[in-house]
């Protein structure tokens, strides 16, 4: 499939405007995949065709985000970041949890720690949160997951949920799924002692991830601590945070 200058500037556009995702000439591949999936999803067989659906209906607009948005991760993913989390953090915000290995990982590391946060767990695809709220996941999922850690907070699937794995409702009840667009929409009220908002700024552009970073940090408690992943940076960004170590980063007092 290709796309003429024209429909690739007008899908690169509409991505940016929405979820601030910059698809520069070196995402044409993965543009043109994620395309292809949803055109053979909704049987349009014309990218022409498709294009005047996605600027017309806004449910289809909101499944081609997730389709360009959904990435790969899984459990205790940089889990060196979960030292920093303490007793005294009691509300923390997955600002990206995909399909919620991040904040049930964080959830399972402070149960071992003996306290217990609330987290909230946020994305802009309504497809992987779906799989979030479920807390099913397929068993490959699990391989840096300890065995002993794995019986302890997981239940094995039978019969026509063999090869899957459900984390036990106890854990499932520390996360709150919900919908979330980092540009547009607002946070919900209070302040977070933790912050993670990790591999996804990679998407963004200097002045997306700009306005990203500051909005964010005005939800973090004094003396709270912002995470972003290994392959991020916040230089050359102007923001109030103070730089830790690499990837971690703390509001003043």
């Amino acid at each position: 499939m290709e796309l003429t200058a024209r429909q690739f500037a007008f899908f690169r556009e509409l991505v940016y405007r929405e979820c601030g995702i910059d698809l520069h000439e070196g995402k044409q591949q993965l543009l043109m995949a994620r395309l292809s999936k949803r055109l053979r999803k909704t049987g349009i067989a014309q990218v022409e065709d498709y294009l005047r659906v996605v600027a017309s209906d806004g449910n289809e607009r909101i499944r081609f985000i997730d389709a360009i948005s959904t990435n790969h991760t899984y459990f205790f993913r940089e889990d060196h970041h979960f030292a920093l989390l303490n007793a005294g953090h009691r509300r923390i915000w997955c600002a990206a949890s995909s399909s919620g290995e991040e904040p049930y990982s964080i959830a399972i590391h402070c149960l071992e720690q003996g306290f217990r946060p609330a987290i909230l767990a946020t994305d802009i695809s309504t497809s992987v949160l779906r799989i979030g709220q479920s807390g099913v996941y397929p068993l490959e999922k699990a391989q840096r997951i300890p065995l002993a850690t794995l019986k302890k907070y997981f239940q094995k699937g039978h019969g026509k949920s063999e090869g899957y794995i459900r984390l036990k409702d106890d854990i499932r009840r520390m996360v709150t799924f919900r919908r979330f667009n980092l540009l547009t929409d607002t946070p919900p009220p209070g302040e977070f002692d933790m912050i993670f908002c990790r591999n996804v700024m990679i998407y963004f552009d200097g002045p997306v991830k700009e306005t990203v970073v500051n909005k964010l940090s005005r939800y973090l408690k004094p003396d709270g601590y912002f995470i972003i992943g290994g392959a991020e940076s916040l230089n050359n960004l102007k923001h109030s945070l103070h730089f830790i170590r690499p990837s971690i980063y703390r509001k003043g007092s």
